[in-house]
């Protein structure tokens, strides 16, 4: 943060015996409910700072999010899973800071043993002053005192408050609260959405800045488009198949070769593979790229095209790749607990893939980066 607080970030300082603030103390993900209907989690009519934290009427701007959903449908179930802060988001220009608070929304439907997600998503961004980010670090810090948990070393997760609560439990309505204290449409930002298409095997992104009430569309960095799609039409999803990002990106930092059909890359192309794996682990490190100069789709794809390498190319030594452009941060656990790693179709950034938890590399990476922020701020007042 360019300003301190001393006084208020001091109190920080007294929940210290629960340990320094860890990846899950940073990114929240809520477990899903056994009931679509019956649930804690908050939704469209939930009403935060200035009105709701997000607005029936800017979901007639965005395009619809399932072919399987009318608009009216889509408002009813689209509910709050994650919430994640950053104290440093690369607004106005990536040289300077905006404090910002996000949610993840993804609509619900009724599963076969609880509520389940459809494959798409919104992402909310609301804006902090100085004096309001270091409130929140408080009160989410008083939250984790109050309910005496210690995320010192875990991975990202559900979050280990939830990991065993029963539904209608006093931790998440606490926890909503303090979202409802922050975020609104007062000071609500900025909007991205992943639609899903076709047969549930095409996925359009795109971007809207709020300005004067209303959502306005902006330009996907590393192409002339206001969109830009992926597809991937693997059956089963254990490689890529008739695949295409559209507009592909520009620069070298793509894997515009593996995505298109990897049964071609079975044998051979040996430095080819290298370089998209190289590519992968460049845009999923932080300290590389960010959300203002790196494109949706590779920053969503990343993962599952480097899984693709790694599982299905495991002939070909990644480990100098690795060990120069991957995200490396010992403080923190960094491995990921996503179930289903190795699904090409799995492009969840942090959220849910129909039922299972959906967690990419990128999103705990920024993690780590966040939390060593907080606690470099945090030591520098002791």
């Amino acid at each position: 943060m360019n300003k301190i607080v001393p006084f208020l970030l001091s109190c920080l300082i007294s929940f210290s015996a629960l340990g320094a603030w860890d990846l899950n103390d940073v990114s929240y993900l809520f477990p899903l409910p056994r009931k679509v209907g019956q649930d804690q989690l908050l939704n469209i009519k939930s009403v935060g700072v200035g009105g709701p934290i997000l607005p029936a009427r800017f979901m007639d701007t965005i395009p619809p999010l399932s072919p399987v959903m009318t608009p009216d449908q889509t408002n009813e179930a689209l509910r709050v899973v994650a919430m994640r802060i950053d104290p440093c988001f690369p607004l106005p220009t990536p040289m300077s800071c905006q404090r910002q608070l996000r949610l993840v929304w993804q609509p619900l439907e009724e599963g076969r043993f609880k509520a389940q997600t459809v494959d798409a998503a919104l992402h909310a961004f609301y804006i902090l002053t100085d004096e309001e980010f270091i409130a929140l670090l408080n009160d989410l810090q008083a939250w984790k005192f109050k309910y005496q948990m210690n995320t010192t070393g875990l991975p990202l997760q559900v979050h280990p408050v939830w990991a065993h609560v029963q539904e209608n439990h006093s931790s998440i309505t606490d926890f909503n609260n303090i979202i409802l204290k922050y975020a609104g449409l007062k000071n609500l930002s900025r909007v991205t959405a992943m639609v899903l298409r076709g047969a549930g095997d095409m996925w359009a992104f795109g971007g809207f800045d709020v300005k004067n009430g209303k959502l306005q569309m902006f330009r996907i960095h590393r192409t002339d488009r206001m969109a830009q799609a992926f597809i991937n039409r693997a059956v089963p999803a254990d490689h890529f198949d008739q695949g295409m990002i559209s507009p592909a990106p520009e620069g070298d930092d793509s894997m515009n070769k593996i995505v298109v059909n990897s049964a071609n890359l079975q044998t051979g192309s040996e430095e080819l593979i290298r370089k998209e794996v190289l590519a992968a682990y460049r845009i999923e490190n932080p300290r590389n790229f960010h959300a203002e100069n790196m494109d949706c789709v590779s920053c969503h794809v990343a993962q599952p095209a480097r899984e693709w390498a790694l599982r299905k190319r495991a002939d070909i030594d990644y480990t100098d790749l690795f060990q120069s452009a991957a995200y490396q941060n010992s403080k923190y656990n960094l491995q990921n607990v996503t179930p289903i790693l190795g699904h090409t179709q799995n492009i969840r950034a942090f959220g849910y893939f129909i039922e299972n938890v959906a967690i990419s590399q990128r999103v705990i990476n920024e993690s780590a980066e966040v939390a060593d922020v907080i606690n470099k701020f945090v030591a520098a007042q002791r």
